[in-house]
């Protein structure tokens, strides 16, 4: 491969990392809004994204790899945590 297709592939696959990472914040942060189905799609495609681009790392031997497994950790903990303040009371 050419070092300008390589690095315009680190580029790209780094970029997919950092809309993925920041969409966990813009979905957040539009939880109770009339936009969160929309900020939860792009969640998804994102998170879908960050896995492909992390999978052909893999495959590719490729360093990006590692970046692209830390961002879903970050990606899914990001989906699963629950920052609210108010007490809610269990549900069994």
């Amino acid at each position: 491969m050419p070092p300008y297709t390589e690095i315009l592939a680190a580029v790209a696959i780094f970029t997919i990392q950092l809309a993925g990472a920041a969409s966990v914040i813009h979905t957040r942060r539009n939880e109770r809004s009339r936009s969160s189905g929309s900020a939860q799609k792009w969640f998804f495609v994102l998170l879908l994204a960050v896995g492909l681009a992390t999978m052909i790392g893999i495959h590719t031997g490729h360093s990006t790899w590692l970046s692209g497994a830390a961002t879903l950790g970050l990606m899914a903990i990001g989906a699963t945590v629950d920052l609210r303040t108010e007490r809610r009371d269990p549900a069994f």
